[in-house]
């Protein structure tokens, strides 16, 4: 142990060295300090993150700074070995559940261009989803219809299998769930806009978002010369009810949401995860939407109006969602979207570290892309052993795993972005004069 202990330090000091000269990024002027520390004691100081790039701005302007690394470890011989990769400026980041973002996008279009209407039967606009004939566009979109396919469809034994449990999707009539966010709402209304446009997904996406935007390095499928820019979100530890857990079969370039990877197999891009996307594009995503470039402002401000979420009146909490974003919340520790943005504001984040957020009121966004999984412990369950494994009170420290190696915590990583970068972005764009220094929180 002792020498595994030692091992870690120097692994420890070698990284951190590592990550102090991959510190860089477009904008390194006095105003930005606060949030490049902010990135530094994600990255070096509590290592919950391999590296972190934010990006923020409103509809004409932007910045983004970054720190650390792509990846840390390479595996050989069954094993990681220590072969760090900053991160750069191009660097093509796993977009994990931010794909929601652009399935919403794409059936509001289509909306507004009059194929397609919200009090539509899902079965009706696609036959496959024969048991949707109770369930509306609107349902869907906004959360109010649980769906969900009779067996995982990441444990089926091939794509082909994936995509026929898909087709069985139903609308779950049980008790209501604690959570009702999911990814299956996404994944349907995906097939939807196949559907009602003739194109594959992707294809759709590629002609009414990407190409209107400029987005010119945003992938499902990642083009092999572009491998080298992906992050390695591999080597992923979980601890479940006493079971220690490691996922080692995510290759750079492919999907970690594992029923997007196994639908990829099949060419399929999912509506709810398997986009791949760099900073300078995502910037220009939330641009093009504050400009008017992808839906109506009408459109735009009806996105993250709160459609299910409940507080008080003796029930229980019930999380508050858009059109598969999550719509500000009473309850600021329970909410995607930062307490300074208006009523109007979504957010959502990413399994892998990532995070949108965007006001149409104030003409702001921000937009957090990094990796939480490569050589990190992501999962602990139940919460109540963090402390007997060492986690101090924001799920960061590191826990001696089953074969004596210390693995880095990136648990409860999403409950510290109000705190270490939305507050000051929010300074950032108080600052630059790009959101007004009277701006107040709306109820």
């Amino acid at each position: 142990m002792d020498a595994q202990a030692g091992w870690n330090a120097r692994a420890n000091a070698y990284l951190t060295g590592l990550g102090v000269r991959a510190c860089c990024g477009q904008d390194h002027t006095e105003d930005t300090k606060e949030l490049r520390e902010s990135l530094i004691a994600l990255t070096d100081g509590s290592h919950m993150l391999t590296g972190l790039t934010v990006a923020c701005g409103d509809a004409d302007h932007s910045l983004f700074c970054f720190h650390g690394n792509a990846r840390e470890y390479a595996v050989i011989g069954g094993r990681p070995v220590l072969d760090a990769v900053p991160l750069h400026e191009n660097t093509l980041y796993d977009l994990a559940s931010l794909t929601k973002v652009f399935t919403a996008v794409a059936v509001l279009q289509l909306v507004e261009d009059g194929s397609l209407r919200l009090q539509d039967p899902i079965a009706h606009v696609d036959p496959r989803f024969h048991n949707l004939s109770d369930t509306t566009v609107f349902e869907a979109l906004s959360y109010q219809a649980v769906l969900r396919s009779p067996q995982r469809i990441d444990e089926q034994a091939d794509a082909q299998a994936a995509r026929e449990q898909l087709f069985q999707t139903v609308r779950y009539t049980g008790p209501e769930p604690a959570k009702i966010y999911s990814d299956m709402n996404a994944l349907v209304l995906g097939c939807v806009v196949e559907r009602v446009s003739g194109l594959p997904l992707y294809g759709y996406l590629k002609q009414r978002i990407l190409e209107p935007c400029g987005m010119a390095q945003t992938y499902a499928a990642v083009p092999p010369d572009c491998l080298k820019d992906c992050p390695d979100y591999n080597w992923e530890y979980q601890y479940v009810n006493g079971r220690h857990l490691l996922r080692c079969n995510v290759t750079p370039g492919s999907p970690h949401d594992p029923k997007a990877r196994l639908l990829a197999r099949a060419g399929m891009l999912c509506g709810h995860a398997g986009l791949f996307s760099t900073v300078g594009d995502m910037i220009r995503f939330a641009q093009g939407l504050l400009n008017g470039k992808l839906l109506s402002n009408t459109m735009l401000m009806e996105m993250g109006i709160n459609r299910t979420g409940r507080f008080g009146d003796g029930r229980p909490y019930r999380q508050f969602l858009g059109y598969l974003v999550f719509s500000k919340s009473p309850d600021q520790h329970l909410s995607e979207v930062p307490g300074w943005m208006g009523r109007h504001a979504f957010g959502i984040s990413g399994y892998t570290g990532n995070h949108f957020a965007l006001d149409p009121q104030q003409g702001v966004f921000d937009v957090f892309l990094g990796n939480r999984c490569h050589h990190r412990l992501t999962t602990v369950e139940p919460h109540e052993v963090t402390a007997a494994m060492g986690l101090d009170d924001r799920g960061a420290g590191q826990v001696c795993w089953s074969d004596g190696r210390l693995i880095y915590s990136s648990y409860r990583y999403f409950y510290q972005k109000d705190n270490l970068l939305h507050t000051p972005v929010h300074r950032l764009l108080k600052a630059r004069g790009w959101i007004g220094s009277d701006s107040r929180k709306e109820s």
